[in-house]
């Protein structure tokens, strides 16, 4: 039988399936294309229509909220249209609008009562033109043929082309005789619709790049795979030499780098250092080591999964590389943490400018799966031989520094002092006697009174102290930041409940009425789902009326998620308990969320009181968040009364209760008792 070899094979036996592969191949590559440019087009489509929607949506809510103010403002000052005009101005000075929108007021004629742009409330922008049309009479023209609300459209700046067709939503508002409306920067705006979509289409044509790449090598391998098959004997051993040493450099790498970020691992990070600082003895120059921490991100890995905070890490740990010298050291030591080295130092400015730099290049959005996600960094820094000429140590206390740069706020940096470390065992003590103090019973709960006009007991405000065996009374501010970083406020929060519950049956037993008790609970309880599961238990449990208690929860707390508080907040008032929204005025909260929420009172937060009457703005805010909860049939509290001036004028406003040093700071169960509940 004749050896089969490449010479006596025919040649079209070898061609034909490498026809057919290449016309397989082709057909594949351009269905595969046609289909994703579809699909991409599609979701461009619909990401415009997306924009453009949320963009009125964000507008009209932004007139409703405005309008709602000035109503207020003008039911103060009836009598006086200039002096309401001039106030209405102030308090929209005050307002914190984000970038990406503003609020404009006009008169009939076309006067500016109010713009951010100071200028345009100096003329008369009746005749103002925009692409042939007269922009602010037709404004004013179609809000008054629609004065309970309407959207104007109109051609507007568009950096990626011809104008575009835009739209603002107006409103009348009748007493006053002006147009109330929400102005957007559309050169913004569009600019970020227009980088989404070029982000797209940079995405598309890098997809159909690598489709056609993939689609070329697939085709020559195929091609060319019987010649090498051939060469595969051959080349046998020479491979398996190859292999050995490509598991060689794969220990070396696992051994020395990141796995996910391919930055220096803790390990070889820690060599470097340790080189270093042998060089550093026979220069004057220094070192310095940053420890980063990235902030925000745990809440990205919640919300979007580990794969995106995946990708995350990877392209901080970029930005990082990309922000530093060659010469200086990268590591990532773990989870969001990362760690450089940068030799030669010649004086502390030069690491302060680096590390600014840094700060704002990790503040940049990052664009994963359509979505702009933010986060920025908390950094420490230790520098040798200044703080010490220990590699240990030097990570040590540039860890300690970056601690404090958390409790500061976060996106900030500091260098390292002797002070942190005294900071940082105190606060190691106390995370570690704080697991012991429920279990050990150090906690103790505090009353404060709430009284109304009458000076009546209303209530009070349950608050927790920790009585420490060695250190005393500490103030919660001090323990409820280290409890939330352990995980267990969700324990203190229901311990509170439940000792307040028993302490008011004591006090029924003994024919005492301390009426509502108001007992905070935190945002982690709202994000856990089911505070109101341990509720009924602690009602059920104790024989307890829910009427008796209220619950405080922040405003901030209750905006992070809206939708899901006001799932939870349902199911709370379903049995029973009322709840209140404490530090109102600070949360930002938008009329149509305040709307959904099953409240009861509002507390104004003490930062609004403590400054009146000395501050008209607060005096004007206060009476302006009166006016809102009277309009929504919602009771108030107001915190932090210290003065006899601030009682009156709270009181005067048609405020339903107050608490604060002017009537008592709060008190143990003991003093409580003595001084507001026996007659």
């Amino acid at each position: 039988m004749k050896l089969l070899t490449s010479k006596n094979i025919p040649k079209w036996v070898m061609i034909l399936p490498i026809v057919g592969i290449l016309l397989t191949s082709i057909t594949i590559t351009l269905t595969t294309i046609y289909t994703i440019k579809n699909n991409f087009k599609k979701e461009k489509t619909s990401m415009t229509k997306e924009f453009i929607d949320n963009l009125q949506e964000t507008t009209k809510q932004r007139v409703e909220l405005t309008y709602n103010i000035i109503d207020a403002v003008y039911h103060i000052n009836k009598e006086n249209r200039e002096k309401t005009i001039t106030m209405m101005q102030k308090i929209l000075d005050k307002m914190r609008w984000n970038k990406r929108g503003y609020i404009f007021v006009f008169d009939y004629k076309g006067n500016t009562l109010f713009h951010i742009n100071k200028y345009y409330m100096t003329i008369n922008r009746w005749n103002f033109e925009r692409h042939g049309v007269k922009v602010i009479r037709k404004i004013i023209q179609e809000s008054l043929q629609k004065p309970d609300g309407t959207y104007v459209k109109y051609l507007a700046y568009n950096p990626d082309g011809a104008p575009i067709e835009k739209v603002s939503y107006v409103k009348i508002y009748k007493p006053l005789k002006i147009i109330i409306g929400n102005g957007v920067y559309l050169d913004y705006l569009d600019k970020r619709l227009v980088q989404k979509q070029k982000v797209q289409d940079r995405l598309l044509t890098d997809i159909i790049q690598k489709i056609v790449f993939i689609a070329v090598v697939i085709s020559l391998i195929i091609i060319l795979i019987m010649y090498f098959v051939a060469l595969q004997v051959k080349n046998i051993f020479k491979q398996y030499d190859n292999q050995i040493k490509a598991e060689k450099h794969k220990l070396f790498l696992q051994a020395n780098f990141d796995n996910l970020t391919k930055l220096h691992n803790r390990e070889h990070f820690l060599l470097e250092l340790k080189e270093a600082l042998l060089r550093l003895s026979r220069n004057n120059q220094k070192l310095a080591v940053l420890f980063i921490d990235i902030d925000h991100f745990k809440e990205i890995n919640d919300s979007k999964g580990h794969h995106i905070g995946d990708k995350v890490l990877k392209i901080v740990a970029k930005r990082l590389k990309d922000s530093v010298r060659q010469t200086d050291v990268v590591s990532r030591f773990g989870g969001d943490e990362f760690v450089i080295l940068l030799t030669n130092i010649n004086e502390e400015n030069d690491v302060t400018e680096l590390v600014q730099r840094i700060l704002e290049i990790l503040k940049k959005p990052i664009i994963l799966e359509n979505h702009d996600h933010y986060i920025s960094g908390s950094i420490g820094i230790s520098m040798a031989p200044n703080d010490s000429e220990d590699a240990n140590k030097l990570i040590k206390f540039a860890d300690t520094a970056m601690y404090k740069s958390k409790q500061q706020g976060k996106d900030r940096f500091n260098f390292y002092n002797a002070a942190m470390t005294e900071d940082a065992n105190k606060r190691l003590f106390f995370k570690n006697s704080l697991h012991h103090a429920l279990k050990n019973c150090e906690f103790e709960l505090y009353f404060q009174p709430q009284v109304d006009e009458n000076e009546n007991l209303f209530g009070a405000e349950v608050l927790i102290r920790w009585n420490h065996p060695k250190k005393g009374l500490i103030s919660p501010f001090e323990f409820i930041p280290l409890a939330i970083e352990l995980g267990i406020i969700e324990q203190i929060d229901l311990w509170v409940i439940e000792s307040a519950i028993i302490q008011y049956n004591k006090w029924q037993k003994e024919g005492l009425n301390v009426g509502i008790l108001s007992c905070n609970i935190t945002i982690f309880q709202l994000e856990k789902g089911n505070i109101d599961k341990e509720l009924k238990k602690l009602l059920q449990k104790h024989n307890f009326n829910p009427k008796h208690l209220n619950l405080e929860v922040t405003e901030e707390g209750i905006m992070k998620n809206p939708k899901k508080s006001i799932e939870i907040l349902n199911k709370i008032k379903q049995l029973g308990i009322k709840v209140n929204i404490d530090d109102f005025g600070t949360g930002y909260s938008s009329l149509a969320y305040l709307k959904k929420l099953p409240i009861s009172k509002l507390k104004i937060d003490r930062s609004f009181i403590k400054d009146i009457p000395q501050d008209k703005d607060d005096m004007v805010i206060v009476k302006t968040i009166i006016n809102l909860a009277k309009n929504l049939n919602l009771q108030l509290i107001a915190e932090g009364v210290e003065t006899e001036e601030q009682r009156d004028f709270i009181f005067s406003n048609g405020c339903d209760y107050i608490q604060g040093y002017f009537y008592s700071k709060p008190l143990n169960h003991e003093e409580f008792k003595n001084k507001f509940l026996i007659k």
